[in-house]
């Protein structure tokens, strides 16, 4: 085995040396992980977080056996379970009520391009759930823009989901993402109310995985505080409608924190590497979120540090292990 393939083989070992748990196992305690956050979802939204849920497994399950079979290979456990998560990771990141396909669409493109395009689990550079949302997002704005401000009952979600042509009930709608919403509504709607629970319980999850050792505390801790210092400066020299409460609060940097950032196979691998690499995505960021059209960027912040990783692992790495 050459020496750039034998960096990225370290994350297929059998069982990782921290958690002592084999990586389809890691995958398994992810997606528990997600649980609460879903349970929230699902009490403020509706039935339709969790049947966004279903298609995007289903949609995971045939693309991974489809792969499978092209590539005339075994289906294994691990592949089922990183299809999975991946799958769970994009159904709590897209509005809970945009139609199937934008679903179907975002685990598909995150699999191939993402994952297998690569060589399969533990090759990828991207993070594949990033891959997939951003690949939509892109392409479909208008889609992925109409976020419930209310419980959503279980037929107007099912129309809303299922329909693809003709009137749907907008009415619970509202065609800005959280952040967006916020500059023009204050704290009165259900999104600035909600969503501090929801990012209660999405910390839950990742204090679980801190725990049991899955993930790895400092890249989120470098993550937090670098996005926070650098939220305060920005905000100290330019202005901003949001204050840096608010930009913890609200969107996705909890989410991104715990589930995200800390990805083993998209970080950078070396201890001080991993410093620059969590400060970087922070700092994207900040730069994208209080430059650019997009109210939230985590997902493009980080997909961008995940391009960086290589790089900064090449200059940060020990001497010892860039000479194997």
């Amino acid at each position: 085995m050459n020496s750039d393939n034998s960096v990225n083989a370290l994350h297929l070992f059998p069982r990782d040396k921290q958690s002592g748990l084999s990586s389809a196992a890691m995958m398994r305690h992810v997606c528990y992980a997600l649980i609460p956050g879903i349970i929230l979802q699902t009490f403020y939204v509706g039935l339709s977080v969790p049947t966004q849920i279903v298609l995007a497994i289903m949609a995971a399950v045939i693309c991974e056996t489809i792969v499978a079979v092209l590539r005339r290979r075994r289906l294994t456990a691990l592949d089922v379970c990183t299809g999975l998560l991946t799958a769970m990771l994009l159904a709590v990141s897209v509005p809970a009520t945009s139609p199937w396909w934008l679903i179907v669409t975002a685990v598909s493109f995150g699999l191939v391009l993402g994952k297998h395009i690569f060589g399969g689990v533990g090759m990828n550079i991207f993070n594949p759930a990033l891959v997939g949302f951003c690949a939509v997002y892109l392409s479909f704005p208008a889609e992925i823009s109409h976020w419930p401000q209310s419980y959503i009952d279980v037929s107007d979600g099912f129309v809303m989901i299922f329909q693809s042509t003709g009137d749907k009930p907008l009415d619970n709608l509202t065609g800005a993402t959280l952040l967006a919403s916020l500059k023009a509504n204050g704290l009165t709607s259900i999104h600035s109310n909600t969503h501090w629970f929801i990012n209660a319980a999405w910390l839950i999850g990742g204090i679980y995985l801190w725990l049991r050792k899955i993930a790895d505390w400092r890249l989120s801790i470098y993550f937090v505080i670098g996005f926070i210092a650098l939220t305060v400066v920005f905000n100290a020299f330019r202005g901003s409608e949001i204050s840096t409460v608010q930009h913890i609060g609200l969107g996705a940097l909890i989410f991104t924190t715990c589930f995200i950032i800390t990805d083993p196979t998209t970080a950078a691998t070396s201890p001080f590497g991993r410093l620059i690499y969590a400060l970087l995505a922070a700092l994207l960021a900040v730069i994208i979120r209080q430059y650019s059209n997009m109210p939230d960027s985590m997902a493009f912040a980080v997909l961008l540090a995940n391009m960086a990783a290589p790089m900064i692992d090449n200059y940060t790495r020990p001497q010892y292990v860039k000479s194997t």
